[in-house]
């Protein structure tokens, strides 16, 4: 199983990180379409400008083609100019879970 650890850290604004989660309510809802899986989300206690998710895929094959297929899509083609210019930075590690670790 393939992972993302996805962190994005918001401009500096009125609203910015409610607006991006509404478009991001959105986005989940085609996700699975189009072979992204989403695992979890997370707020930072400690960041109020800071927002945290994995998504996952089958392997790394299924990863190219999930995100082909999910920023090709016209779904995405809708929300992409409402949701990007919100985001100030994004880290993204992709990660491949061990034998003994509990999310497989």
């Amino acid at each position: 199983m393939i992972y993302e650890l996805r962190i994005y850290r918001f401009h500096k604004g009125k609203n910015n990180k409610k607006k991006f989660l509404d478009g991001f309510a959105k986005a989940r809802r085609f996700m699975k379409k189009y072979g992204v899986t989403f695992v979890a989300a997370w707020e930072n206690p400690d960041r109020d400008d800071e927002f945290i998710w994995i998504r996952s895929f089958p392997n790394t094959k299924a990863r190219d083609k999930a995100i082909d297929a999910y920023y090709g899509s016209p779904e995405w083609g809708r929300i992409v100019d409402d949701i990007r210019p919100l985001i100030r930075r994004r880290e993204v590690r992709v990660m491949k879970s061990l034998p003994y670790s509990t999310l497989q």
